[in-house]
């Protein structure tokens, strides 16, 4: 009795101790069971992963994205590329059975910031021309050419990209674009045409004459004359005065020559009268000499005087006005530089009356100061308007009186002879 209840002890303990080890043995995946095409029969979770991993792993290993950008090229590979998956639903479907597909999505590693660089690499800034005024130089203006920017299209390469991250490997070719610069030096040209140039002559053997003329266009040059600015010749030559380097020679004061600081001024700031008209621009002051002067045509010179008389015009183009004056072998040159206009323009004079003299007077003595009769003169200026060497239109722009000037003549001889004659000695 004894011995058989041993016996069925025993097998009762075996078959608990079955019964324990199967209730945690860990769960395989029945026969059948495949997700991606691997074959999970018999595994467990733990190696149906594992088993899944290494065969994404496989893939991964095999996928390649080239990117080519004007013959540059970029090679991309795992780990790099990488994906994700839905690899815990397909599993947990497996365990029931039958083959299941995983859902991949293949990515490039940090993409956005990989694509900026690429971006980054190709990256180039335009340079818009660049144009220095020197009026000194042989060549007033000098340019420096314009430089095309570059760039890659994020948005098309993050598409291509995009696109080829599909199946995880592709080779994608792109071009980058060019950005023509804002400011060429065709339209720095344009900018820098000749306008207008007019020149006076003068004695250059007159030294204190000659000399304010060439500081008043020393001064002159290199003026620029903005879009829509006014031009004023005493503010941009400054008081005439020895402080100012100016020297004493003739001027006209109340209809006669005398000596005064500046004396020759006035024939600069009649070349720039002239040249400002035949470069169109508008005229805001002048003033005539009382007197007619040699060096221009009558009506068409320009007087100044300390603060009292100006020359002033506008520039009422839409760009600068570059002015150059050139003084040199007793001639000074007034030329102004810009856009080119449609239109050239002509100055006409036209002397309407002759003013005689009066009657001279006379002078004795070795010390007297004698002057030539000179006659006066009415006259008219004229500005033609010309477009494609059409005359369109001709306008009096000034009508003046220029006075004339009473001689001062030696003494005849009879009227000395006279009064020695009738001078005696007591």
């Amino acid at each position: 009795m004894g011995g058989k209840f041993t016996k069925i002890l025993s097998l009762a303990l075996i078959a608990g101790v079955l019964f324990i080890s199967c209730a945690f043995a860990p769960a395989r995946f029945p026969s059948g069971a495949s997700v991606n095409g691997v074959d999970l029969a018999g595994l467990t979770h733990e190696q149906a992963e594992e088993a899944v991993r290494a065969s994404l792993r496989r893939e991964l290993l095999q996928k390649q994205l080239t990117i080519v950008v004007d013959g540059r090229k970029y090679v991309y590979r795992y780990p790099e590329i990488n994906a994700k998956t839905d690899m815990a639903a397909a599993l947990a479907a497996a365990k029931k059975g039958g083959a299941h597909p995983l859902s991949i999505t293949y990515y490039l590693v940090r993409g956005e910031a990989v694509l900026c660089g690429i971006c980054d690499d190709f990256y180039q800034r335009s340079e818009d021309a660049q144009m220095s005024f020197q009026p000194s130089a042989a060549e007033p203006f000098s340019f420096r050419a314009e430089k095309s920017g570059r760039y890659l299209d994020g948005a098309v390469l993050s598409r291509a990209v995009s696109q080829a991250m599909e199946t995880g490997s592709g080779e994608i070719r792109l071009q980058t674009a060019r950005t023509p610069a804002r400011i060429t030096i065709a339209k720095l040209k344009e900018l820098t045409c000749l306008l207008a140039s007019f020149s006076t002559k003068f004695n250059a053997a007159a030294a204190g004459r000659a000399r304010n003329i060439a500081l008043a266009g020393k001064k002159l040059s290199g003026t620029v004359i903005g879009a829509g600015e006014e031009f004023s010749f005493n503010a941009a030559v400054g008081e005439r005065t020895k402080a100012n380097g100016f020297c004493e020679a003739p001027i006209i004061f109340e209809g006669d020559f005398v000596a005064g600081v500046g004396g020759g001024v006035c024939q600069a700031s009649t070349t720039v009268y002239n040249a400002a008209l035949l470069a169109g621009m508008q005229i805001v002051e002048y003033h005539p000499h009382s007197l007619s002067v040699g060096y221009v045509e009558p009506s068409f010179d320009a007087m100044v005087s300390g603060k009292n008389a100006d020359l002033r015009f506008i520039n009422g183009t839409a760009f600068p006005v570059y002015m150059i004056c050139d003084v040199k072998n007793g001639k000074i040159t007034v030329s102004l530089y810009g856009k080119k206009s449609a239109y050239t323009y002509r100055r006409e004079s036209v002397v309407t009356g002759m003013l005689p003299p009066p009657e001279p007077e006379y002078a004795e003595g070795e010390n007297a100061k004698l002057r030539d009769p000179k006659q006066g003169l009415t006259s008219c200026g004229y500005l033609v308007k010309y477009k494609n060497g059409v005359a369109v239109e001709k306008k009096r722009i000034r009508s003046d009186r220029y006075a004339p000037v009473r001689g001062v003549l030696p003494k005849p001889a009879e009227e000395r002879d006279d009064l020695a004659r009738n001078f005696t000695i007591s």
